[in-house]
């Protein structure tokens, strides 16, 4: 790890045929580097920040070492699993995964108790997801890439942009933040001239600005007005706090919801998405600074928690405001030149527990697409960037829908008579009608297409319910005139 030292003048290396520049080191940057070294591709990550897995004690007030730490809890399920198995990773990654194989619902505030429990899969308990640490997964992916042979990994190496000759220019200041002005574009203290650049630096990619700059590219970027933050339910004499630790708890509140996923060491990870400024009386994230205010908050909405979660307060002050943003990019490539993937081609917010499955699937399908053309990039990038780009936008969508059913049709009644009609024709029909949590978790049919079957289910279900109402009401009226008939 690490880079050259820097020089008086800029370094550059040759133009490499198969040399692969993936920028950025999260998940999908290290997945994606994997799946390339492992089709022979030299391999070169760079990531602008330091490596946080050294001087731990020096970076504890770091706010990337911070973010990686504490960042929203990973659910992973079938896509991502896949893309593990591909690496041969998975089984490892088994082992510290915490199983969760359904809801449990806390619509009370009385009691610390679930007052539902609601099954991820009717039919299959073997269906479900998993709770991972972001920081181990990561830490095991760059540890395995830096045992391979053709990878090089530099760490506070920022990229600043990418040059028309396809050179991407980096500072190795260790600051992260870009020298240039929109026009004005200096040449960096280290430039590399690879055969593909992936971007995969996230939702804030500077690859992603380089292509808005040398392609014909439609971008958008939208914050939506909820945020989150995030809190510590801690274990109890070294069991979990809350029973039924083997689900993603919900306290579903209407406009706004608390999440807890389990952690291996027996705590929950909870985290309250809510709006960011104060709406309909309810005060927003960014509203709440006192610890009377803090207290007040808590007591009013999650009183039934607060016995189990010691330390709300110092989480609630110490722990960031986050905000939530979606990114739109079309086209996701320039030329067979530059790729994006994961958050830099569609971040998404995090309702659905797809992010880091949909970066891995978005990685081993473009492994899959280079392997249909024979490795070859110049066929490969193309058809990964159209035949991959409408899943971005189907999770997008997906995603913002689940919000609503989490934190409001959670508790209702007939929601929950809705999810037992689809498991029974999900049982009854098992390949023809797959409920539409089963079609994004637990299955590989692509987002899109997820869309489109499950607008089918609806209609035929909707069609079925008035057709039984309809029924319902003549049976009614029918037995009603035998009764005035017959009392005549």
């Amino acid at each position: 790890t690490g880079g050259p030292r820097e020089s008086s003048r800029p370094h550059m290396s040759a133009p490499q045929d198969q040399q692969v520049a993936v920028v950025g080191c999260g998940l999908a940057g290290c997945m994606t580097g994997m799946l390339f070294a492992k089709r022979g591709f030299r391999v070169i990550l760079t990531e602008k920040n330091e490596d946080w897995r050294q001087n731990e004690e020096e970076m504890k007030d770091d706010l990337h070492r911070n973010n990686i730490k504490r960042s929203i809890n990973l659910a992973l399920s079938h896509r991502g699993r896949s893309a593990l198995k591909q690496i041969g990773l998975e089984e490892e990654v088994m082992r510290f995964a915490v199983p969760m194989v359904g809801r449990a619902i806390h619509t009370s505030k009385s009691s610390l108790d679930a007052d539902a429990f609601q099954p991820y899969d009717e039919n299959d308990p073997s269906n479900c997801i998993y709770s991972v640490s972001r920081e181990r997964l990561n830490n095991l992916l760059l540890e395995r890439l830096e045992a391979q042979p053709n990878v090089t990994v530099l760490f506070k190496h920022s990229l600043t942009h990418i040059d028309r000759k396809g050179v991407a220019h980096f500072e190795t200041t260790g600051s992260g933040d870009s020298v240039n002005t929109y026009n004005d574009y200096r040449k960096g203290t280290y430039q590399i001239q690879p055969r593909l650049i992936v971007g995969a630096d996230g939702a804030y990619s500077v690859v992603r600005e380089s292509l808005l700059r040398l392609n014909l590219t439609n971008f958008k970027r939208k914050y939506i007005s909820h945020g989150y933050k995030e809190l510590t339910i801690p274990a109890k004499d070294d069991k979990f706090a809350l029973k039924n630790h083997n689900a993603l708890h919900i306290w579903p509140r209407g406009s706004f919801m608390m999440i807890a996923l389990p952690n291996p060491d027996k705590s929950f990870t909870a985290t309250i998405f809510a709006p960011l400024h104060t709406e309909n009386g309810v005060p927003g994230l960014k509203d709440i600074n006192s610890e009377d205010e803090i207290k007040k908050y808590m007591g009013t909405h999650f009183p039934d928690v607060l016995p189990v979660m010691p330390d709300y307060v110092s989480d609630f002050k110490q722990n960031p405001t986050s905000p939530l943003v979606t990114v739109e990019v079309s086209p996701w490539n320039y030329k067979d030149k530059i790729v994006l993937l994961g958050d830099s081609a569609h971040a998404m917010v995090p309702f659905y527990g797809q992010g880091m499955n949909a970066a891995f699937e978005d990685c081993l399908f473009l492994d899959e697409v280079l392997a249909s053309c024979g490795g070859n990039l110049e066929k490969a990038i193309p058809q990964f960037a159209a035949e991959r780009e409408p899943a971005g936008r189907g999770i997008a969508e997906l995603s913002m829908g689940n919000y609503l059913e989490m934190r409001h049709h959670t508790g209702s009644t007939l929601f929950l008579l809705r999810k037992k009609l689809e498991g029974a024709l999900n049982y009854a029909f098992p390949t023809s009608w797959i409920p539409l949590y089963k079609m994004v978790t637990f299955t590989r049919i692509p987002y899109h297409v997820v869309i489109e079957k499950e607008k089918q289910q609806a209609a035929i279900l909707d069609g079925a319910a008035k057709a039984m109402g309809m029924i319902s009401i003549g049976a009614c009226l029918l037995i009603a005139r035998r009764l005035i008939r017959s009392s005549l």
